[in-house]
């Protein structure tokens, strides 16, 4: 007779609990409706232009319009590039913006580390009329710029378009926000090391905040990149015109060549989606980490 062990008797299968499926709420629709409507608004006009490059000129302006191009021409973009300044433009517009980025993360990374870890005297006063300045419109500051940049002689230079926004208010307001939620104990650890200041700066206190570098980094470029009124008042010839302003000229005084604009204008486009995509995940977090701490 065979000997029973409790090895031997195994339990019951235990049944998984079945998960019953919510049914879709009246608001759960609404809000999938609506971003529907935003994925087709936001991304639908650039999808046009994209396609509306490979038009002619005739096909763009038809009605109803159409998705596929017919016929499918690639004569804008010779045009576009046949222009012999257009690609002085591009290098101007990589100049403007190029260089407004990289002193404006070095500045607004040096005042938002004394402002958000630093104690010194009038440091709220100073942080509040950062903030003031946020709140003043471009178009007031845009004559007493030029009327500056004039008496400095630099009108129609890139230093007409680089100094104004070298440092920007909104950029230091994300790195004051972002450094104030690191902990002490980084520099009070660094002190005891015998770091100076400088050094903590640069070797402990920047590679901490690598997502507020890079919302600042896009947001700027992305402001330099696409200006439009301030190189049109700072600038006076065509060769020293960025993009944006270039681009203008393809408009005349009896019509619009918009099969060449909106081809022209994809160069002006696809440099924006490519940084925002590489860096998006630096972006969102800082953009929200700027927010925790006021």
């Amino acid at each position: 007779m065979a000997q029973i062990t409790s090895d031997s008797i195994q339990a019951p299968p235990q049944e998984q609990p079945k998960q019953v499926k919510r049914p879709i709420s009246w608001v759960q629709i609404v809000i999938y409706a609506l971003l529907i409507v935003f994925l087709f608004t936001s991304v639908g006009p650039l999808v046009f232009t994209l396609i509306s490059s490979f038009k002619t000129a005739g096909d763009v302006l038809a009605f109803p319009p159409t998705l596929i191009p017919q016929p499918f021409v690639l004569s804008n973009y010779q045009v576009v590039f046949g222009n012999p300044l257009f690609l002085r433009w591009m290098f101007n517009s990589v100049v403007y913006a190029g260089a407004v980025t990289l002193l404006n993360m070095l500045f607004s990374a040096m005042a938002g580390y004394a402002l958000g870890r630093m104690n010194f005297a009038g440091k709220n006063l100073v942080f509040t009329f950062t903030l003031a300045v946020m709140m003043i419109p471009a178009a007031i500051t845009l004559i007493p710029k030029f009327l500056i940049i004039n008496n400095f002689h630099l009108a129609n230079t890139y230093w007409a378009l680089i100094l104004p926004a070298m440092a920007q208010p909104f950029s230091v307001f994300i790195m004051v926000q972002f450094m104030k939620i690191l902990p002490k104990e980084l520099e009070e650890s660094a002190r005891i090391d015998g770091a100076s200041r400088w050094r903590t700066f640069y070797q402990i206190i920047l590679p901490q905040v690598k997502p507020a570098l890079t919302a600042v980094v896009i947001l700027t470029f992305q402001g330099a990149w696409n200006d439009f009124q301030w190189p049109l008042v700072a600038l006076g010839t065509q060769n020293m015109y960025t993009l944006p302003l270039g681009l203008f000229f393809f408009k005349s005084t009896y019509y619009t060549q918009y099969n060449l604009l909106l081809a022209g204008s994809m160069f002006n486009t696809i440099p924006i989606l490519i940084l925002f995509f590489i860096f998006q995940r630096y972006f969102i977090e800082g953009a929200v980490a700027s927010g925790v701490k006021g």
